[in-house]
């Protein structure tokens, strides 16, 4: 069983380009047809549409990031 959202956490991570996230996303999602699968059943549980799911939830989690950056910024000040 995959973790989605753990899966594109860590694609961010480690490419910190979405765009590159996006390419690498789509090339596991096409040689992988039990990710596929697994990707579907999560677009579903958390109301995403199949194609712009996982899109949608690395913008959910880049706006989440930066919205704890600026609370460490404006702590500091």
């Amino acid at each position: 069983m995959y973790d989605i959202s753990e899966i594109l956490r860590s694609l961010l991570d480690q490419y910190s380009r979405v765009n590159a996230v996006d390419k690498e996303f789509e090339r596991m999602l096409s040689e992988d047809k039990n990710l596929k699968q697994e990707y579907k059943i999560w677009c579903e549980e958390h109301g995403y549409d199949n194609k712009t799911g996982y899109q949608d939830y690395l913008d959910e989690l880049i706006e989440s990031r930066d919205q704890l950056w600026e609370e460490e910024i404006s702590e500091q000040f």
